[in-house]
């Protein structure tokens, strides 16, 4: 493992290239963009972290829609309606998944969420406000203060909890800690997360997937400091063919 984190170029993964018009993501994107059925908004909002984003798609517009169709899920006090929390945790974990790769697409992201507020108090509110997906919220965050690399949001930043048992969860975040590592700064909290991960998915009581073996691969190798190339790193399924 040294002497292959020692090596600056960017390893391949040899994953057959996949054009953008046969991919899921489009589909997904118009249906959060036009539905106006809400079973099937959430419906495609809960696929959004399992199929594969290219990084030549612009989803700014579906952030957008995320977002909005996330206040809905809000009471008067500005709180999640307990009939509505799987909708708006639903919504979140859509909205952070494509904000992470927005941010590693290399666009601008400052006000995508809500236009009236800087998405890093955005995100801090829906935090407040969750207790089921906080470590996804906490992950977005510290993407979002390693980019702009304000000192007053580092020292005022959430800090992720417990690590979750939920394997959906432990996998949103096998595939999105690589980002921090690729993009952003990297603290002791990420990095005993990211331990904890990859122990976790790999120590189950069920046999982990050939697919989770991988990005649990991915992930450690990034850790070390070995280099991929962005596009084999936003893949859901990393196994080489």
């Amino acid at each position: 493992m040294d002497i292959v984190a020692t090596n600056q170029d960017p390893l391949k993964l040899k994953l057959p290239d996949t054009p953008t018009s046969d991919l899921e993501a489009p589909s997904i994107m118009w249906l959060i963009e036009t539905s106006t059925d809400p079973e099937v908004f959430y419906a495609a909002a809960s696929l959004v972290p399992d199929v594969e984003w290219p990084l030549d798609l612009d989803v700014s517009d579906t952030l957008h829609q995320l977002y909005d169709v996330y206040t809905t899920c809000l009471d008067v006090h500005k709180q999640i309606i307990p009939s509505l929390e799987e909708n708006a945790s639903a919504c979140t974990k859509a909205l952070c998944h494509l904000y992470c790769h927005h941010m590693f697409q290399g666009r601008p992201a400052y006000r995508l969420c809500d236009n009236g507020s800087i998405d890093y108090y955005v995100f801090k509110q829906m935090l407040g406000r969750t207790k089921v997906d906080d470590n996804v919220l906490v992950a977005t965050i510290m993407l979002f203060v390693a980019k702009y690399k304000q000192p007053y949001w580092w020292l005022s930043s959430p800090r992720f909890g417990a690590c979750p048992d939920s394997v959906p969860l432990l996998k949103w975040l096998s595939r999105t800690l690589p980002f921090h590592y690729v993009t952003g700064k990297v603290d002791e909290d990420v990095q005993e997360l990211a331990i904890t991960v990859i122990s976790k998915l790999l120590c189950s009581p069920s046999s982990p997937s050939p697919q989770i073996i991988a990005n649990c691969t991915l992930l450690a190798c990034v850790m070390t400091g070995v280099q991929f190339d962005k596009k084999d790193i936003v893949r859901v399924d990393k196994r080489c063919c």
